[in-house]
């Protein structure tokens, strides 16, 4: 005991002024949000990072900085409590999503997916920052 609740990590691989989108049904809707998932056990957050963005696009990143840590939340998706960290994250290569994976990526104009409404808001506000936009 003692760790946050349900730790969660997600990397923000930016290009060209765009930035890496996952496409995926969480509790029943297409939401979008960055590549990522859960920090196992005996993981450091970094190590679940490049772990779970590589499971999902197949993609080796390096992770960056931390750039937004909003603590533990609640997710009005899963209903559920949840601790997300987001981090900048550097990587070459072409997504792809592998066997088993239930998402699309797709790289995107940030203020598109801003302006979706399907991203929640700890994503809105990650972008902002990573993209300089934050008021």
């Amino acid at each position: 005991m003692g760790g946050p609740e349900n730790l969660r990590v997600y990397g923000v691989l930016a290009r060209q002024g765009r930035v890496l989108i996952a496409e995926e049904r969480v509790a029943g809707r297409r939401v979008l949000k960055f590549p990522g998932g859960a920090v196992e056990e005996g993981e450091t957050p970094e190590e679940a990072l490049v772990r779970e963005f590589a499971e999902e696009s197949g993609i080796l990143v390096r992770p960056l900085k931390l750039v937004h840590a909003p603590g533990t939340l609640f997710s009005p998706w899963t209903e559920a409590n949840y601790t997300p960290l987001y981090y900048a994250v550097a990587g070459e290569g072409e997504p792809r999503v592998p066997p088993g994976e239930a998402l699309t990526l797709a790289f995107m104009d940030p203020r598109e997916a801003i302006g979706s409404e399907r991203l929640a808001g700890p994503e809105v506000l990650t972008l902002k920052r990573v993209f300089g936009t934050e008021e």
